[in-house]
């Protein structure tokens, strides 16, 4: 054991606190203020995730509202592998909105201050940890864990508080920088819809004012309205019974809004039945199931074994570019479109021809031109910062292991969280 640390059993250092049961009936599908945090939330490896939001719009007991950098850990998980159990997240930075503290999942505090509660948040990120919790979980399909069992769990944590925080420090560093990624992503994304709906919905492009409008279509003149099949190719590529080697797969679970989070790569003799849609450079997918979630993102430089689920609709582009299509494929109204057409009660979707003969405005090709020339800069940025994220995350993961068996020096160590990304570590 490195010297200067020590094996502590959770239940001598923290206490978790049950959420509270909010009633099903003020459960809603419109947006609001109020986030209903649920085991969706936590991410594959620990740490929040904003994609799957719940909302609420009803009576809120104030002890169950949760506040920025409060540590939360999942106590039920819905996969038969268990990969979320016992993980732990941190509310985030947000002062628009409110965070409730839902059933199943516990709050962390501590039980006393020789611990620091960022470093206790990133050892309940620790793979042997959730291996232990996952390993003691109750259930078949739906596994669930409690305090009692997270209380069992004995860890190694280092006895000086200055170590702890300096381990918290370096690993918080990683994620403020893919936190500032994520949010310059979304300015970007956040750019270009509001200027496809400024130039396309509401008609205010470059030159609009000396425009003539088509009393017949309200359009201006050389627009017009056609079929999606009509411009691009929809789930025109399937995967030949004869392939062989590895792919790798895009499940629906895989992707949230605007983007592609993970990718599980197979043998092509074990890879799901629903492994079939080929994917290029420029595509668009968008998930058939619960249109409402929004699970769609443009397919930008993949590997050639890239294989969607046939649970996607693919868009192929050809006769309008993939910073157009896709812009008006997210859109409000179209995702109604869609959420109207989606049938079935349980499972509610929507099939590939509800998206061929989907219409589409088709301005001229100047005006095009000029949205793309704009806006497939932006698309290979978000790439960029995805991809620097996807670096990021490896080297934490990386370094979360080492540091929390101390095989890691830290204590010489002159870092700040935003020092973190290029900081050179002492290996022992």
């Amino acid at each position: 054991m490195m010297e200067g640390w020590k094996f502590v059993k959770l239940g001598d250092i923290i206490h978790i606190k049950h959420g509270y049961g909010f009633k099903g009936e003020f459960f809603v599908d419109e947006p609001t203020k109020n986030f209903l945090l649920t085991p969706g939330n936590f991410a594959i490896g620990g740490g929040y995730k904003s994609d799957k939001i719940k909302y609420y719009d009803g009576p809120i007991n104030e002890d169950f509202i949760l506040k920025e950098g409060d540590v939360i850990v999942t106590m039920t998980d819905l996969s038969k592998q268990a990969d979320t159990l016992g993980y732990s997240a941190k509310i985030p930075k947000d002062s628009e909105n409110t965070y409730l503290h839902n059933q199943r999942i516990g709050l962390i505090s501590l039980k006393t201050d020789e611990v620091d509660l960022d470093f206790i948040y990133w050892l309940l990120r620790t793979d042997y940890y959730q291996r232990y919790i996952a390993s003691s979980s109750s259930g078949a399909t739906v596994k669930h864990t409690s305090p009692k069992k997270i209380y069992s769990a004995k860890l190694l944590v280092p006895e000086s508080l200055f170590v702890q925080q300096k381990i918290a420090s370096i690993l918080s560093g990683y994620d403020d920088l893919i936190e500032n990624n994520l949010k310059r992503i979304k300015l970007l994304e956040e750019k270009a819809q509001l200027t496809y709906e400024e130039w396309f919905v509401r008609m205010k492009f470059p030159g609009h004012e000396s425009v003539v409008i088509n009393k017949e279509t309200g359009l201006p003149e050389g627009w017009r309205i056609t079929k999606l099949n009509k411009l691009s190719g929809v789930n025109s590529k399937n995967i030949e019974k004869t392939y062989e080697g590895d792919i790798k797969y895009i499940d629906i679970k895989g992707v949230s809004p605007n983007s592609i989070d993970s990718l599980t790569e197979y043998s092509i003799v074990d890879a799901p039945g629903r492994a079939k849609r080929i994917v290029k450079h420029g595509d668009i997918i968008w998930s058939c199931v619960r249109p409402n979630r929004r699970s769609h993102a443009v397919v930008w430089k993949p590997e050639s074994n890239w294989i969607a689920s046939t649970g996607f609709c693919v868009i192929s582009p050809k006769k309008l570019p993939t910073s157009y299509l896709y812009y008006f494929l997210t859109t409000n109204s179209f995702v109604g479109y869609l959420t109207n057409l989606a049938g079935g009660a349980a499972y509610p979707a929507v099939k590939a021809d509800h998206f061929k003969t989907a219409e589409i405005v088709v301005p001229k090709d100047e005006i095009v031109k000029a949205f793309d020339e704009k806006f497939e800069k932006s698309l290979e940025l978000i790439w960029n910062f995805k991809q620097q994220n996807q670096f990021l995350k490896e080297a934490r993961d990386i370094l979360l292991p080492r540091l929390m068996a101390g095989m890691i020096n830290v204590e010489d160590m002159n870092i700040s969280s935003k020092e973190a990304e290029t900081a050179k570590i002492q290996i022992l």
